[in-house]
């Protein structure tokens, strides 16, 4: 033991050694290459601007200070050229050295302070700026902090990316369920959307489609339940690596997907769950031998082995062809049991679909913000005997009760028992387009034609499905509140239904003038008068004249 740790320690500092003359080899080989950065100077202390490079080099073997060296230097020469200073090289140092970011002092600073920033994020130096993970590839400050800049956005990036990826992976979790944890799948029933995108990935499922129209809300809300197999053994086929079991609202298997989306047979979701619970190579092999193709029964045989109990018993010296039948009568169908059973519990326990109590609270907070203009009427599949909730709005239109109440004063130009029934309902359909209510049915009360029953729209589907039907209903409500009424006046009037008393005087007394009355009454009131007047009757004495014959 003390033998190892001597050993170990010698090995430690025979390294520590080569380090330390590498480095020393390395400082060596850039004072001679440039002589002037690395002259000490009295205003620096007795510091060259090498040393620096030197004291900022994070590698422990300077790695980076010949190519840290040249990056000074030539920028040193381009600054010389660009600002018209004194030669760096001679004895006048500029008096502002410590602050000029285009002296050898501030442009050494410069680069030394990216060098710890270079050095972390190596691992983010790739794709375009690939050949600068070498820096003497580098040749100027500028081109430095642009490499670092880069590598330090690819880092943030990469960082957002790992928590989000976290963030979903802790979401996803929370909104599935754990059903089972088999020796050959991880059963999950996935509860949202998210998590059957999240646990559905590489998949063609549409329940779990990120880039095309997601249907796992609406498969759900019509009582639908999916519970995706993540096949644990390494050695099974891309098609199986997940499947995904459905079943209805009583809890009843219904099919089950392979990853590429395709309905198995019964035959195809046992060969699935063959491959994982043998593998792929024995499940071939098996295949092979009943399809009467070359296999290899020691493949064959090792498999099975594995799966040997009370139940599942043989020798080596048994038929092939039963061995293989008992392990499907056996382990086979009881694990396919098990599975559809863990489903039909699972999903009898917790029912497809969003709680009622969620399509009523949604209703609720809705009604409130309603004027009681528009109705909505939500059923469930427990009243209809749908597949999925199914909703209305509605509302009721009393042309009667309007005209009787309406402020304008506007009355009926012939009995309302006397209006044309067509004429009614035009005139509602058109006020209700004129507020850009757009009904699915109009219904007039055979009774009473002034009262009208009208369906504005309706739908089915998931909660999201009914919050944004809600969210039309509220706008068809302020609709008809904000217009309706003065709409379906004007729609009267102009059908000429109703009319003001003034207008209609007006007319009336526009339709005398047309008259020979009005040529000897000009004046209805003088003729009023006259009409008033009593009658003065004249008795006139006839003399009758007797002729004789």
């Amino acid at each position: 033991m003390v033998l190892r740790i001597l050993i170990e320690r010698r090995r430690t500092l025979s390294l520590l050694r080569e380090e330390q003359l590498l480095a020393e080899g390395r400082v060596d080989d850039a004072r001679i290459k440039y002589p002037e950065l690395a002259k000490k100077r009295e205003e620096l202390d007795g510091e060259s601007v090498l040393d620096v490079l030197i004291d900022a080099d994070p590698s422990g073997n300077q790695k980076y200070l010949m190519g840290a060296s040249r990056i000074l230097h030539n920028d040193m020469m381009k600054a010389e050229e660009t600002h018209d200073h004194k030669p760096f090289w001679g004895k006048q140092w500029p008096e502002d050295a410590s602050d000029d970011i285009y002296s050898p002092w501030g442009i050494a600073k410069n680069i030394a302070g990216f060098l710890p920033q270079y050095h972390q994020l190596m691992p983010y130096i790739r794709d375009q700026d690939a050949p600068f993970k070498d820096i003497s590839n580098i040749k100027h400050y500028s081109a430095l902090s642009a490499v670092v800049s880069t590598a330090e956005q690819k880092k943030l990036s990469r960082e957002r990316e790992k928590e989000e990826k976290k963030r979903a992976s802790k979401q996803a979790k929370e909104e599935s369920a754990l059903v089972a944890d088999t020796p050959y799948h991880i059963m999950i029933r996935p509860l949202t959307a998210h998590a059957s995108c999240y646990f559905g990935q590489t998949t063609e499922w549409c329940i779990s489609a990120t880039r095309a129209a997601n249907y796992f809300d609406q498969y759900t809300s019509e009582g639908k339940s999916f519970y995706f197999l993540l096949a644990k053994n390494k050695d099974v086929g891309s098609a199986y690596k997940k499947l995904a079991m459905v079943f209805d609202r009583e809890g009843d298997f219904d099919e089950v997907y392979d990853t590429e989306d395709n309905s198995l047979t019964n035959q195809q979701f046992l060969g699935a769950l063959s491959e994982a619970m043998l593998g792929a190579t024995v499940w071939n092999q098996i295949v092979s031998f009943e399809e009467r193709d070359p296999y290899n029964k020691d493949i064959i045989m090792n498999g099975l082995k594995n799966f040997k109990d009370e139940h599942f018993d043989f020798d080596d010296n048994d038929d092939l062809a039963d061995i293989v039948g008992l392990f499907r009568d056996g382990p086979l169908n009881e694990y396919l049991n098990k599975l559809e059973q863990l489903g039909a519990e699972y999903t009898r326990e917790n029912p497809a679909g969003t709680p009622e109590e969620a399509y009523d609270e949604a209703l609720a907070e809705y009604s409130f913000n309603l004027q009681r203009r528009m109705d909505v009427q939500l059923m469930f599949p427990s009243d209809t005997g749908l597949e999925t909730v199914y909703w209305e709005s509605n509302t009721y239109v009393d042309v009667e009760e309007l005209i009787e109440n309406n402020t304008l004063g506007y009355v009926w130009r012939i009995p309302l028992e006397d209006v044309d029934d067509s004429d009614l309902h035009s005139a509602v359909d058109d006020a209700l387009n004129a507020v850009n209510v757009y009904s699915e049915h109009i219904e007039q009360d055979y009774s009473n034609p002034a009262e009208f029953h009208i369906k504005v729209a309706d739908g089915y589907g998931s909660l999201d499905d009914f919050n944004s039907f809600l969210n039309d209903v509220e706008h068809d409500d302020d609709n008809m509140t904000e217009g309706f009424d003065e709409a379906l006046i004007e729609q009267l009037e102009e059908a000429e239904i109703i009319g003001s008393p003034e207008k209609m005087e007006q007319e009336a007394e526009e339709a005398r003038r047309l008259t020979r009355d009005y040529e000897y009454w000009p004046d209805p009131e003088e003729k009023k008068k006259q009409l008033e007047l009593p009658l003065q009757e004249h008795k006139l004495r006839l003399r009758i004249i007797k002729r004789c014959k």
